[in-house]
């Protein structure tokens, strides 16, 4: 060897072991700080179903897409399955897409060498390497640009990564979970989303029904909040009292688990006394309808549409999708959606 290609040599070295080092860090502050939040299924048809599907999959190493309306659990539900794995002593890396600049986005979830760009002073891992021999969870997958979904999709069928400014491969062992709230059958069918990736990461689908369909779990969630709420604050509340209970069932819960979650922490840090009251919840009053007759909703109108198009073709689903200019999927989903 020449000198040349032994300092070459040893700077490679060198960079492969502080990358080792930050992702054994990631893996000890994760171990000693974090204090994960149990996955809490309910009673509802649709939640124990979905927990039939996890304890089927969880142990396999089968790519998941988790979707559902934003603060129906994804996220924890994506803890879930990873605890239940052979991953599970490894890290499970999560990464919020829709919180990433488009500019950032291969550096963060592939890495960099140092130099690739100005603010590159050193090399450093991404999401890939830190989730390595564990799980990585892409949350909001459908933000992903379109120039960076064919890198995805090249990383997951190689199990290789190049980080940005580098040519050399890097090898990585991860089990992918990605959710989104999006239609991304809508999306291919826009050319917004690459239908192999779509394919490549939804060997399960997991679909989280927004707790509005599943209001028997709503009393349930709600006290398995308040306990833990009121041993985290040291409060002595026990319970929700009756006006309290029937006005969380009526609730709409447009924000779902986490609007529940956040409504029950923020009562038992201002109520006093043994029970929750109604004036404690702070509950937002419902929006009224509007006054003028005949004026609909966007949602409405389609959702008419859709059911004229359904009696018109006698249930032909083709010949539906056909008419209203969509994919039979997108229908499908839509369908579903509003119920027909």
């Amino acid at each position: 060897w020449d000198n040349e290609r032994l300092v070459t040599a040893l700077r490679n070295a060198c960079s492969l072991a502080r990358s080792q080092r930050e992702v054994k860090r990631l893996k000890e502050i994760k171990r000693e700080l974090t204090q994960e939040e149990p996955m809490f299924w309910g009673t509802s048809s649709a939640m124990m179903r979905i927990r039939e599907i996890v304890e089927k999959v969880a142990a396999t190493d089968a790519n998941i897409l988790i979707t559902g309306e934003n603060g129906t659990g994804k996220e924890m539900l994506a803890r879930e399955i990873h605890n239940r794995s052979a991953r599970h002593r490894e890290l499970m890396v999560s990464v919020d897409m829709g919180a990433i600049p488009e500019t950032l986005f291969e550096s963060e979830l592939f890495g960099h060498v140092k130099g690739a760009f100005t603010d590159a002073r050193a090399d450093r891992a991404g999401k890939f390497e830190a989730a390595n021999g564990g799980t990585l969870f892409l949350d909001e997958i459908g933000n992903l640009p379109p120039h960076l979904q064919s890198k995805l999709l090249t990383a997951l069928q190689s199990g290789r990564i190049v980080r940005v400014g580098s040519n050399t491969p890097v090898k990585v062992d991860i089990r992918l979970i990605s959710a989104t709230n999006r239609d991304l059958y809508g999306m291919v069918a826009e050319g917004r989303f690459r239908e192999d990736l779509l394919y490549r990461i939804n060997t399960i689908h997991i679909d989280l029904p927004p707790l509005r369909q599943r209001r028997e779990d709503i009393l349930p969630l709600a006290e398995a909040f308040l306990r833990r709420y009121a041993a985290k604050y040291g409060k002595a509340i026990e319970r929700f009292d009756e006006q309290a209970r029937s006005a969380m069932e009526a609730y709409p819960w447009a924000g779902n688990i986490r609007e529940l979650q956040h409504t029950v922490e923020k009562a038992v840090i201002l109520g006093d006394g043994r029970a929750i009251t109604p004036e404690m919840l702070l509950l937002r009053p419902a929006q009224p309808q509007p006054a003028a007759a005949g004026i609909t909703t966007l949602d409405e109108m389609e959702r008419s549409m859709i059911a004229q198009a359904m009696s018109r073709c006698n249930g032909n689903m083709t010949e539906v999708a056909r008419q209203l200019g969509i994919t039979r999927q997108t229908l499908y989903n839509k369908i579903k959606r509003y119920g027909l």
